[in-house]
């Protein structure tokens, strides 16, 4: 879906998605100022994640990501639309969100001297088929031994702690909140394995991510959903998003309308580089250069064209 257009989704989730959401409206008080009107932090949101699939939700900081994932997790209520959660519907105030969904979330909601061990016995007492073994050798691979306290943890140490709690379930739907901002190198590089492990363990096994950033994570993801000031400005297949696009390098477009085609234009001294669809790239003056973007082109000149 290219460039903010709307989504033609289905009023209800569809077979081949584990999540669908359809018009969804979040508004929250101001955490500063709580007289003042609630913001409207999510506007009309509608994406589907497919099921079996690695779907990164991108954005800025800001965009609301976090509000986001929290309303799917259960832990916001939202103000209209519809969230359908592997088969079912989330939102009202008898929902509860359905067996077999993991989530990371941002920050622990545990208190904070709660020990990992304390963590795991607590996911068992509601799980009856936890993997208690498999979150103890992520444990073990990530150095946190049982007995550590959730405040004397780093906080890439949280972040395993609760991503080893989490695929003790051996979820259906893993969902994460900016699982890799807060881990060092080596550290990001052992969630990635433990991540693509788990996705490989099961053909239907979907992970939803946040992130500000792809990075080294794009051969990873198959599909993207990009958040922009509270709203789906750009949303499709990785592959796909690719193929349709390619990045164009030119000097000032001098035909009438050339212009138009080219999205999120960047002024290099006396060159332009944007972002072109593929059928609109034969519109374009015969000297300009154009090569295939990286899924890292598409979203950075997206946000740009957005942001004007």
């Amino acid at each position: 879906m290219p460039f903010g257009e709307p989504l033609d989704l289905p009023a209800t989730g569809s077979a081949g998605s584990a999540v669908t959401v359809r018009a969804l409206d979040v508004r929250l008080p101001d955490a500063q100022r709580w007289a003042r009107p609630l913001q409207h932090v999510l506007r009309g949101v509608s994406f589907e994640v497919p099921r079996g699939q690695v779907t990164a939700l991108v954005g800025t900081n800001g965009a609301g990501k976090t509000t986001l994932l929290r309303t799917l997790s259960g832990a916001l209520a939202p103000d209209s639309g519809m969230i359908d959660v592997l088969g079912a519907p989330l939102g009202g105030a008898e929902d509860a969100l359905p067996a077999g969904v993991g989530i990371v979330p941002d920050v622990p909601f545990q208190p904070d001297h709660w020990t990992a061990d304390d963590m795991v016995l607590a996911q068992r007492r509601v799980e009856p088929a936890y993997d208690a073994h498999l979150a103890g050798r992520l444990l073990r691979r990530a150095g946190i031994a049982p007995g550590a306290q959730l405040r004397r943890l780093s906080a890439g140490q949280r972040t395993r702690l609760l991503l080893a709690v989490a695929l003790g379930i051996r979820p259906d739907l893993l969902m994460l909140d900016e699982p890799f901002a807060r881990l060092d190198p080596l550290a990001r590089a052992d969630v990635l394995d433990e991540l693509r492990e788990h996705h490989a363990g099961g053909e239907d096994r979907t992970i939803l991510l946040s992130t500000h950033d792809l990075g080294e994570i794009d051969r990873f993801v198959d599909h993207v959903v990009l958040l922009h000031e509270g709203r789906v400005v750009l949303e499709g297949g990785a592959i796909d998003l690719v193929e349709e696009h390619l990045v164009a390098t030119t000097g000032a477009p001098s035909r009438e309308g050339c212009a138009e085609v080219l999205r999120g234009a960047r002024r290099s001294g006396d060159q332009f580089e944007a972002l072109v669809r593929a059928e609109d790239a034969v519109g374009l003056d015969q000297l300009t250069d154009l090569r295939r973007p990286t899924l890292q082109d598409i979203l950075t000149f997206t946000l740009r064209e957005v942001s004007r």
